[in-house]
């Protein structure tokens, strides 16, 4: 069974709707299945907003170091540890920035959402190519259901952090940022976990490190997202993993992760464990 049909057959048996799309930076082999499909983008869409804010930051619109103040409205639920610090605390940008990619954190993406602007946002996304990339509305904020959900497609995600890792997003100094953000991410346990317990199973006290991953995740009621550039001394490849309507999200969760081993294995030239 070549990986195509084995990536099938795994989307398949999560019992919802799976869209991946993933390529290798040599240009030699890649993966697709609903790469084109619209998803709901859950925190995913925290990636365009962190492009747009060293976009701003590079045209002289924002600095990162301005000191943003944190008031109780701004505050919201879900992901992330603003909503529960103390009113009136000062948090540069660029480390609102990073409280909204390494734990997603719900209250720092709505304020930098106010401060960087929604058609902003989007137009930026219009620019570099991404029309299936849209931000519609902000985290966790009465009443939900009103506008359709924030979308992204897998292809566009993967092309936008190919774009990142190629230093082709506003300066190569801004995806360089951006990157080393991405690889402070602390939910790793999707598209990262397979990856991680192979080395970690092979790896010597001391050794040099031979994988990094630069990701963010999502997740909603029936959705589990991931999104990531993968460094490895065999390969590097960038890959997108979005789901929907999931109706057993741990189940869905495993087969996330079986899919991440079967790209890996893949793009590194080896067969997946019990082939």
């Amino acid at each position: 069974m070549d990986i195509h049909s084995r990536i099938l057959k795994l989307a398949s048996s999560a019992g919802g709707i799976l869209g991946i799309a993933a390529k290798d930076f040599s240009g030699s082999k890649e993966i697709s299945l609903n790469a084109n499909r619209q998803f709901s983008a859950a925190s995913i869409i925290k990636i365009p907003v962190m492009v747009e804010g060293f976009r701003q930051a590079e045209e002289g619109l924002v600095s990162l170091n301005t000191g943003i103040r944190l008031v109780d409205t701004d505050k919201v639920g879900g992901s992330g540890i603003l909503s529960v610090m103390s009113q009136g605390i000062e948090i540069p940008i660029i480390d609102l920035i990073r409280l909204m990619i390494v734990i997603s954190d719900n209250t720092a993406s709505n304020i930098l959402i106010d401060l960087l602007g929604i058609d902003r946002i989007n137009n930026t996304m219009r620019e570099l190519g991404f029309t299936g990339i849209t931000l519609r509305q902000k985290f966790m904020v009465l009443p939900q259901g009103m506008e359709a959900p924030n979308s992204v497609t897998p292809k566009d995600i993967t092309d936008l952090l190919e774009k990142i890792a190629r230093g082709q997003v506003i300066s190569h100094r801004a995806c360089q940022e951006m990157i080393k953000i991405m690889k402070d991410q602390q939910y790793n346990d999707l598209i990262p976990a397979p990856i991680q317990m192979l080395y970690k199973k092979k790896s010597l006290v001391g050794s040099v490190k031979e994988w990094e991953i630069a990701h963010k995740t999502g997740s909603m009621s029936g959705i589990r997202n991931d999104a990531a550039i993968v460094y490895t001394v065999s390969a590097n490849y960038v890959v997108t993993i979005l789901s929907s309507d999931l109706p057993d999200v741990v189940h869905g969760e495993d087969i996330i992760r079986e899919i991440s081993s079967e790209i890996y294995h893949y793009f590194i030239g080896s067969l997946s464990p019990g082939l």
